[in-house]
């Protein structure tokens, strides 16, 4: 039985799933009982646990053919058995041959990492809370609540794509001019090299705000280029609209200050309505007109709307759900 154990062969493809927590139950207790059979296993495990860390750094100029690579390393796994066999019969003075094998065994696990999950799709979902992440490229992301990003774990190729399923999400792109950054959401593409800009997809509309840079975004064939300071609202069935942003009130996730700058009550409404998932309603058309000016930081929308019904001089009536405004 203890011989029986001590050549018990766990094969490369068991061990990635299992250190990727993909291993079914029957998978990962074989990979365990492994494990306790000799310390070997339990090194060799962790040689590949070092390996996969240290793939995520290589960098390919051009995307891999994952069929070709994967031949490539079976050639490479029988060149490297018979070179083990070898060294058996070899006298010491040859014995940097085991280095150069142990090596190629590196390299070949590192890129059999690489091939099989580089392209792993990943996905940031938000409901209530707000989240920022770091892509594989140092691109930070700021996912606003109820919203949606799916990237790769790694960008290959000759550019940087990820989808923008619905919701909200700033954009922090680090630079790369051989490889842009592209978004795709709703029917709309954003393309850029290296900028700051916030995205908006809601309701089947999308509202592309620049802050640095350069950003092209098109869709149904038009396409426009925004500078920082403006923005532009893509419409179902519509010519894309570019004008200057009037507000500074989209930032309000990631800074958590609303910034109300002559800004119509209208407006105000709308993004306290979006931030606090709240119904509030204005009552009386004229009021949305009132220009308020003020800054609202990490208080609670009771807090804001005795401010604004104190500025103002009207009643903050709730009503079920509603809240009203008159």
């Amino acid at each position: 039985m203890e011989a029986n154990a001590q050549n018990m062969e766990m094969d490369d493809d068991m061990l990635i799933t299992y250190l990727l927590g993909e291993a079914s139950a029957e998978q990962a207790v074989r990979v365990e009982q492994w494990l306790t059979q000799d310390v070997a296993n339990r090194l060799r495990l962790q040689q590949f646990s070092t390996i996969w860390e240290t793939s995520k750094t290589m960098q390919f100029a051009e995307p891999l053919d994952a069929q070709a690579s994967l031949l490539s390393l079976k050639q490479k796994a029988i060149e490297r058995q018979t070179q083990q066999a070898r060294v058996v019969r070899m006298k010491r003075n040859y014995a940097w041959l085991s280095a150069a094998a142990a090596f190629l065994l590196i390299c070949t696990a590192g890129l059999l990492f690489f091939v099989r999950f580089a392209n792993r799709q990943m996905e940031v979902s938000t409901v209530e809370t707000i989240t920022t992440d770091t892509l594989s490229d140092g691109s930070v992301i700021t996912l606003n609540k109820r919203s949606q990003l799916n990237y790769p774990a790694t960008f290959t190729g000759n550019e940087r794509r990820v989808v923008l399923q619905h919701g909200e999400a700033f954009f922090k792109i680090s630079p790369n001019k051989a490889k842009p950054f592209i978004i795709s959401t709703n029917n709309t593409t954003i393309r850029v090299v290296g900028t700051s800009f916030n995205v908006k997809n809601k309701n089947g509309n999308v509202e592309v705000i620049v802050e640095t840079g350069v950003v092209q975004v098109s869709r149904n064939g038009n396409m426009v280029t925004l500078k920082p300071g403006e923005r532009v609202l893509a419409k179902t069935n519509a010519p894309l609209a570019k004008e200057q942003n009037p507000d500074q009130l989209y930032n309000y996730y990631r800074s958590k200050e609303f910034i109300a700058d002559n800004t119509p009550l209208r407006r105000v409404v709308e993004v306290l309505n979006e931030a606090y998932a709240a119904h509030i309603i204005v009552s009386r058309k004229e009021l949305n007109s009132l220009l308020l000016n003020t800054t609202f930081k990490d208080e609670s929308l009771d807090d804001i709307l005795q401010v604004i019904s104190h500025t103002f001089k009207i009643s903050v009536e709730k009503k079920g759900n509603q809240i009203i405004l008159k």
